[in-house]
């Protein structure tokens, strides 16, 4: 997913720093797509609105994600805030099909 962020955001012209963070911002994405979906497949896009990068990943768990509190030693758990400090914006909806969710991050401009 970071690559193809990267290769994406790259040809539509945006600057390295909105491509860094949104490389970061999707790895979080996907890394709890990847969690939720326990071995199932995942979907991801990559659009513009409004100019911005619209990041969003699909999984088949139909339960929301939740912040959680982590120690300064935890090896997870901050993704969703990771995800809060970048984003524009960011959020859950329900699956067109019913099935699943997907997360979405709208990144600045």
């Amino acid at each position: 997913m970071r690559e193809l962020v990267r290769y994406a955001l790259t040809n539509w012209d945006y600057p390295r720093a909105a491509i860094d963070d949104s490389v970061l911002v999707a790895s979080e994405i996907v890394t709890n797509a990847v969690r939720a979906a326990r071995g199932r497949p995942i979907r991801v896009r990559i659009a513009v609105q409004d100019g911005a990068p619209l990041l969003e990943c699909w999984d088949p768990d139909p339960e929301l994600p939740r912040p959680r509190e982590a120690g300064p030693d935890a090896m997870d758990g901050r993704g969703l805030a990771i995800i809060s400090a970048y984003a524009k914006d960011a959020g859950v909806r329900p699956s067109a099909t019913g099935v699943g969710k997907v997360f979405w991050a709208l990144m600045p401009l």
